[in-house]
C-alpha cells in the first residue's frame, strides 16, 4: 500500500471518530491490522476495502486514488509481499515447538512450559507448566521444611555441624518426580543421593548415634562410583527403548551446525 493511500485512510477514520480499536471491532479485525494499514505496512484484502468504501461513504476509486506512478505502486506491492514471507513462521521439533515473528522475537513450548524471547535472545517471560510448576512448589516447601529442621534439631542436641545433609533431601525427592513426570530416569539426581549416603553414614551416624560406630570415610568413597554406574545404564536402557537423552540431542545439534557452517 502506498504512504497516500495509507493516510487517507488516517484522515477518513478521524473524520468519523473512530478510534483504531472501534474501526477493527467494526470489521472484526485486530487492532495490529488497522495499525498496519495505516503505517502503509501492509494492504486491507478486497472485502476490508470495500466494507471501508461504505463505511466512510465513499467509492474504491475515491479511497485508492493515488498520484503515484505504476512503477511504484507495483515496488511498493513487492516490499509487502516480501513482509508477508517474514511474517510469524512455526518450527516443530521433536521435544519442543518455537514459533518465530518477524520482528526477532520467538516463542518456545516444551515440556517445562512456555518461554517468551525479546528480539536480542533474552527470556521476556517465563511460563511454567502445571506439574513442573506444582514440584517447584513442593521442593520449595521441603526446603523450608529442612531448614526448620535444621534450625529446631541442632538448637536442641547441638548439632549444627551434622544437620545440614538434610539440605540433600529436597532435591533428591524432586528429581524423582522430575524424572517420572519427564519419563526419563536420567533427570534423577544421583549425585545427591550418593552425597547424601556418604555423608550421612560416615559423618551423621556416628556423631548422632554415640554409640563407638566407626567412622567409614574409606570405604564408603566407593558410594560415588555408582554415579556413572546409574547414568551408564539408565542411557544403554534409553537407547534400548529408543531414547535420545538431551545431551546427545544438543550435541548432535551442534554436530549439525557445524557441518553447516
Amino acid at each position: 500500500m502506498t504512504i497516500e493511500i495509507a493516510d487517507r485512510l488516517v484522515k477518513l477514520r478521524k473524520k468519523y471518530g473512530y478510534s483504531q480499536e472501534e474501526l477493527a471491532d467494526k470489521l472484526g479485525l485486530s487492532r495490529q491490522a488497522v495499525s498496519k494499514w495505516e503505517r502503509a505496512e501492509a494492504s486491507p484484502d478486497t472485502d476490508n476495502l470495500i466494507c471501508l468504501a461504505k463505511l466512510y461513504g465513499v467509492s474504491l476509486d475515491e479511497l485508492l486514488a493515488t498520484d503515484e506512478d505504476i512503477d511504484t505502486i507495483v515496488e511498493e506491492q513487492v516490499k509487502d509481499n516480501k513482509d508477508e514471507k517474514k511474517d510469524d513462521k512455526v518450527e516443530i521439533k521433536d521435544d519442543h515447538v518455537v514459533l518465530f515473528s518477524k520482528n526477532g522475537k520467538k516463542v518456545t513450548i516444551d515440556d517445562n512450559g512456555v518461554t517468551c524471547y525479546n528480539a536480542d535472545g533474552t527470556v521476556k517471560r517465563h511460563e511454567m507448566d502445571v506439574p513442573t510448576a506444582v514440584i517447584g512448589a513442593v521442593e520449595a516447601t521441603l526446603f523450608t521444611l529442612a531448614l526448620v529442621a535444621y534450625i529446631v534439631v541442632s538448637a536442641i542436641f547441638n548439632w549444627w555441624h551434622i544437620m545440614w545433609v538434610v539440605f540433600f533431601i529436597p532435591e533428591i525427592i524432586c528429581s524423582i518426580a522430575r524424572a517420572i513426570r519427564k519419563k526419563n530416569a536420567n533427570h534423577f539426581n544421583m549425585a545427591f543421593l550418593a552425597s547424601f549416603a556418604f555423608f550421612f553414614v560416615c559423618w551423621f551416624l556416628p556423631i548422632a548415634l554415640h554409640n563407638g560406630m566407626p567412622y567409614l570415610w574409606h570405604p564408603m568413597w566407593a558410594v560415588f562410583l555408582a554415579i556413572p554406574a546409574y547414568h551408564s545404564t539408565v542411557g544403554a536402557i534409553n537407547k534400548a527403548l529408543g531414547k535420545v537423552d538431551e545431551d546427545e540431542k544438543d550435541e548432535e545439534k551442534e554436530e549439525k551446525d557445524n557441518e553447516d557452517k
